[in-house]
């Protein structure tokens, strides 16, 4: 059987065409003479060490040239959907061929803009109601954060882009651009996730081949932190006057346990126990009365002092003994909870403190807490009252609040936060 073919082409270069063993003729490569004898050579260099291939030449056995030229002739004459495409992509991928690539048709072909737009969309989006289908929360107030930050700056940027033609490039380049906008790391980091999230989710769902997001690198730096009063502060700013008998009785509250604001709207008469407060419900703008944050109730000490409190503003309530404590304007709805933030920052310039210039907000009061609380107590049992989730550690014991660590909290909130509750001129 014959080894090889030789033929020169109109440019008079000698052309050879190999023979497997098998007996499988390949495509006739150049030997790059028009000499024969120098053509003979090269091909039996060829037979020897191997075909040249690639940019670099590197040699390769004949049945491996052979098997490449066979994978890219069914390529190449069989019929293939963008499904095939994909595992074939998938396939260089897991061989760490390739880095990114992108399918024509098929469902990852549909306008970037539009996919995020309806990904975001928290009545039709499939990534939302899987969510909620397998009991993760998402608010809806989350997800009309991230419609906004997708409106102003991804959709400008991707405009025309399709789902599978995004690349890693592409979000280098975004990011880079937004952080050399003036947005704060964090704010960066946050504005990336609305599409992070969406390719994320994209690239489990088989839309499209790769996942251009994987190991991008987040921004980090200085972030502005939300400042605190001190304690004398504290005691001075219940002291004096408020004008919204909420907003003082709300402050109190977050003060002395801990509380999100959205946590202190959605309290009714019935959570007030004699001793414990029962944390059953947050408030939203978007989600209205829901689960709080973390997705559970939790109980946390009241104080005698608070309680009294709390117990006025419900009898004052004009919808009755059923409505929210803190009551605004309608009956089905609490008090909004930008009267909370502005009743403090009148008191706190009362005084004159200038609660911006500080970073003071209502949640300050939830880091108020903390710091206070753990100048005395571990901050694991600290946080098992507050619901902190972000170190394991704490995880581990947030369902395990015994009434043991509930009274020796409360015992500890009433020495701590004792200077603040003689209301001397307090709504």
């Amino acid at each position: 059987m014959r080894r090889y073919y030789l033929h020169t082409r109109h440019n008079g270069v000698f052309y050879a065409e190999l023979v497997t063993p098998d007996g499988h003729k390949l495509i006739a490569r150049s030997t790059r003479t028009k000499d024969r004898d120098e053509a003979l050579l090269v091909i039996a260099e060829w037979l020897k060490s191997g075909i040249p291939t690639g940019r670099v030449r590197e040699p390769r056995a004949l049945e491996l040239a052979a098997g490449i030229e066979y994978v890219l002739k069914i390529i190449k004459r069989t019929e293939l959907n963008s499904d095939d495409a994909l595992r074939i992509v998938q396939a260089l991928k897991d061989r760490r061929l390739i880095d990114i690539a992108a399918v024509k048709s098929g469902k990852g072909s549909v306008p970037f803009t539009e996919f995020l737009e309806e990904f975001w969309d928290y009545e039709v989006s499939p990534y939302i109601r899987e969510k909620k289908a397998h009991g993760q929360s998402i608010g809806k107030r989350h997800c009309h954060e991230m419609a906004l930050r997708f409106g102003r700056y991804w959709e400008p940027a991707f405009r025309g882009h399709t789902l599978n033609g995004v690349t890693r490039q592409d979000l280098k380049k975004f990011s880079m651009s937004l952080a050399e906008s003036g947005l704060a790391p964090a704010s960066v980091n946050k504005t990336m996730t609305v599409g992070t999230t969406a390719l994320s989710w994209a690239f489990r769902e088989g839309l499209i081949p790769l996942n251009p997001s994987l190991g991008l690198i987040g921004f980090f730096g200085d972030t502005k932190k939300r400042g605190i009063l001190t304690p004398l502060e504290a005691q001075a700013l219940f002291a004096s006057e408020w004008k919204d008998k909420r907003a003082y009785v709300a402050s109190l509250l977050a003060c002395c346990t801990g509380l999100r604001s959205g946590e202190v709207l959605a309290l009714k008469l019935e959570d007030i126990g004699e001793r414990i407060l029962n944390v059953r419900h947050a408030w939203s703008t978007f989600d209205l009365l829901k689960k709080p944050k973390n997705g559970k109730a939790r109980r946390v000490p009241l104080l005698p002092e608070v309680r009294a409190k709390l117990l006025e503003l419900a009898k004052e309530n004009p919808y009755g003994p059923d409505g929210f404590i803190f009551y605004g304007t309608r009956e089905n709805k609490p008090l909004d909870r930008n009267v909370l933030l502005d009743g403090l920052h009148e008191a706190l310039a009362g005084m004159g403190i200038d609660a911006k210039a500080r970073g003071i907000v209502f949640h300050s009061w939830r880091h108020y807490y903390a710091a206070r609380m753990t100048d005395r107590m571990t901050a694991e049992k600290v946080s098992r009252i507050t619901d902190h989730k972000s170190g394991a550690v704490f995880e581990k014991y947030a369902d395990h609040i015994t009434e043991q660590n509930l009274e020796e909290v409360g015992k500890v909130a009433g020495e701590v936060f004792g200077n603040i509750l003689q209301f001397r001129k307090g709504a």
